[in-house]
């Protein structure tokens, strides 16, 4: 059998050069033929452009890789009308929670759909080193071998909307702690200190995060989108401004608190 991957954009092309890797039967599905034409010639993978070009009776999984809310409805909506009435599909597409549960919840009963917004970007996508965060009907033996295919590791919650949570939630620190690299690095050339010096004693002390060991070669773009569509479905994330000492304790023993309880 076949799997479709549809949406050859970075993250689409990446895990099917990840799945044919892994001796999959893999094609693909884009609308913009130039793309799909060069990744036909690069990989050899077969490439439709148009749904008349699938060979829908051999497609029992799909992978889904648009970039908006929109684009995955009118997928949904081409499956429906082409593609075998049972399915498995994994949609790698992040969406903004409400948008996750409200169209995942509504797909045929007959479709097994996992929803997997991914972390790792292309390359973690192209070496397996990614991870995915899921949710959806109890994985069989076929889908747990098709996601150790992809992904390093796998993060599994309770229903539609959690795994684009953590995606945002995630990518929104990042965004936090790329801001905040940014600006103390200004104040340290201010003060005439090389921005590498910076660098170096942030990266080996309590100052090291993933953004500064990665401050000038990291996508910055997609943290920012990903915050926006945090802030689009919760209304807003926190304010954080220094100097208010015994309420930055509190707020970081609360949080302790929280998630580990009292020691």
């Amino acid at each position: 059998m076949t799997e479709l991957i549809i949406g050859l954009g970075p993250i689409g092309a990446a895990v099917g050069e990840r799945l044919l890797a892994r001796h999959r039967d893999v094609a693909g599905f884009e609308i913009d033929n130039s793309r799909a034409q060069a990744l036909a010639d690069e990989t050899g993978m077969a490439v439709a452009s148009t749904p008349h070009e699938v060979p829908w009776r051999t497609v029992d999984a799909v992978y889904i890789a648009v970039r908006l809310a929109d684009q995955l409805e009118k997928v949904l909506a081409m499956l429906r009308e082409h593609a075998m009435e049972r399915l498995t599909i994994v949609v790698l597409t992040t969406l903004a929670p409400s948008d996750a549960a409200k169209i995942l919840s509504s797909t045929p009963t007959s479709w097994r759909v996992f929803e997997a917004p991914l972390s790792g970007g292309p390359q973690g996508a192209r070496d397996g080193s990614m991870s995915l965060m899921l949710a959806g009907p109890e994985p069989s033996d076929t889908d747990l071998s098709r996601f150790d295919d992809m992904a390093e590791r796998l993060f599994w919650t309770s229903r539609y909307g959690q795994p684009s949570l953590l995606k945002l939630l995630n990518n929104t620190l990042g965004a936090y702690n790329a801001l905040a690299t940014a600006a103390m690095l200004d104040l340290a050339v201010e003060h005439d200190v090389s921005a590498q010096q910076f660098l170096d004693v942030v990266n080996a002390s309590s100052g090291q995060s993933w953004m500064s060991t990665n401050f000038d070669n990291f996508h910055y773009p997609m943290l920012f989108k990903d915050a926006g569509l945090l802030i689009g479905d919760i209304g807003k994330t926190p304010t954080i401004a220094l100097g208010d000492r015994p309420a930055h304790e509190a707020t970081i023993e609360h949080a302790r608190l929280t998630a580990f309880g009292s020691h």
